[in-house]
C-alpha cells in the first residue's frame, strides 16, 4: 500500500504538480501564494481535489514546520526504484552516466542538498544499502530535485556494484585522509561516486571495490568538507570532463 506524505516548500510542491499530479490528494496554501499557484488551484477544482486556504499559524501546524514557504501538498510518497528496474535501464545505457552511492549519509538536510545537486547535473540514481527516508524537509531543500532523481535501495550492495563494474562502470571512493586529488582524476564515462558519512567515511568493504580513492585537497585547517558540498564538487568535476548534460 502506497503511503501519503505532506510535502512543503514552493519548488517542491510546484514540481510535484508538474511531474505527478495524479498523486496529489489535498493542497494547503496561504492567501499570499494563491495568485502564484492559481493554475494548481484551478486544476484542483477541475479534478475534484480538495484545497484549503489557511493562515500561517494553521499551516505551521499542518506541516509541523515553520519552513513551509506558504504551501503544502498531501500526496502519495515517491516510491523507491527497484534494483531490478535500475539494472534493466542501465544494462541498455550507452551514454556517459554518473551514479552516486551514499554510505551512511542520514541527515535529511544533506540528502536534500545532494538531491538538488544531482538533479542540477542530471544524475539519475542515488544508490545505497540504508538510504535515509525522503522526508518533507529533505524534499523542500531539494527544490524539486527529489522528483527528478530516483533512490535505489540495494539489498546486496557489493554484488550490485560488482554487476555495475562488469558493465563498464568504474567505482570511486572518496576520502578526506588520502588518495588522488579530485582535480587530477580522470573519470571514465560510466562512473559511480561513493560518498561516506562525515564521521566515518566510506566503509572499508566498499573501498576495496574502488578503482581509485579520491580526495578534495584543501588547507588542512578543517578535517573535511560537508558531505553535500563534497558531493557537489565531485559531480561538478565529472560533468566538467564529460559535458554538462
Amino acid at each position: 500500500m502506497i503511503k501519503e506524505q505532506k510535502y512543503y516548500g514552493i519548488h517542491a510542491c510546484w514540481t510535484i504538480w508538474e511531474k505527478r499530479p495524479e498523486d496529489i490528494v489535498r493542497v494547503y496554501i496561504e492567501q499570499s501564494n494563491v495568485k502564484a499557484f492559481s493554475p494548481l488551484l484551478k486544476w484542483c477544482a477541475q479534478n475534484k481535489k480538495a484545497y484549503h486556504i489557511i493562515p500561517t499559524a494553521e499551516l505551521d501546524k499542518v506541516t509541523d514546520s515553520v519552513h513551509h514557504e506558504g504551501v503544502c501538498i498531501l500526496a502519495k510518497e515517491v516510491t523507491v526504484l527497484s534494483e531490478q528496474e535500475m539494472r534493466r535501464i542501465l544494462a541498455a545505457e550507452k551514454r556517459a552516466v554518473c551514479l552516486l552511492y551514499l554510505d551512511g549519509v542520514e541527515n535529511p538536510h544533506n540528502l536534500g542538498s545532494i538531491l538538488r545537486t544531482a538533479a542540477h547535473f542530471g544524475i539519475p540514481y542515488i544508490l545505497g544499502e540504508k538510504l535515509p527516508p525522503l522526508s518533507a524537509s529533505a524534499c523542500r531543500i531539494a527544490k524539486g530535485g527529489a522528483e527528478m532523481v530516483r533512490l535505489v535501495a540495494l539489498k546486496k550492495p557489493i554484488q550490485t556494484l560488482e554487476w555495475l563494474k562488469q558493465r563498464g562502470f568504474s567505482f570511486f571512493g572518496t576520502s578526506s585522509h588520502g588518495g588522488t586529488s579530485l582535480y587530477q582524476t580522470r573519470f571514465p564515462p560510466k562512473t559511480i561516486l561513493a560518498m561516506g558519512a562525515e564521521s566515518e567515511g566510506v566503509s572499508k568493504a566498499l573501498m576495496k571495490l574502488a578503482s581509485q580513492s579520491i580526495k578534495i585537497s584543501g588547507t588542512g585547517i578543517v578535517d573535511s568538507l560537508n558531505v553535500a558540498v563534497a558531493t557537489a564538487l565531485c559531480i561538478g568535476e565529472y560533468c566538467r570532463q564529460h559535458g554538462n548534460r
